[in-house]
């Protein structure tokens, strides 16, 4: 199949073929094949609910009170983060950045020149990164 594309292509490129002869021709070589049908083997992909609760911090129940209210109706939870949870992002983010800017500056140091030191650096802060939301995700 793939050398008869190419000899198609080979014809094509001679002169032999013109472009609408080697289209119609590679569109009836490739409608012999037919469409695979695979099913997927892994496990199931978790649904959009429960990633986001799976992503929220659990909260502690309170403790029993002896009067309790009826719980209002339940109101779909929304993707919002709570502020606490963003301070600790911009905390981390800051945290990152003055490592990312200690390593350069310290392999600048180190090798004397300040381009490869970047490199090494955004290249050591991009592993870590991937590595993260690889952990996250699995």
């Amino acid at each position: 199949m793939l050398e008869r594309l190419r000899q198609l292509e080979a014809a094509r490129k001679r002169g032999d073929l013109t472009d609408a002869q080697y289209r119609d021709a590679r569109s009836k070589l490739l409608s012999v094949v037919e469409d695979a049908e695979v099913e997927p083997t892994g496990p199931r992909p978790r649904t959009t609910a429960t990633r986001s609760q799976a992503a929220r911090p659990r909260s502690r129940p309170a403790a029993p009170t002896p009067t309790r209210r009826a719980a209002p109706a339940a109101a779909p939870h929304s993707d919002s983060v709570e502020p606490q949870d963003m301070s600790f992002f911009w905390g981390l983010v800051l945290v990152g950045l003055c490592g990312a800017a200690m390593i350069t500056f310290l392999i600048g140091r180190l090798i004397g020149d300040i381009t490869i030191a970047l490199t090494l650096a955004v290249t050591v802060v991009a592993a870590v990164v991937i590595a993260a939301f690889q952990r996250m995700q699995g």
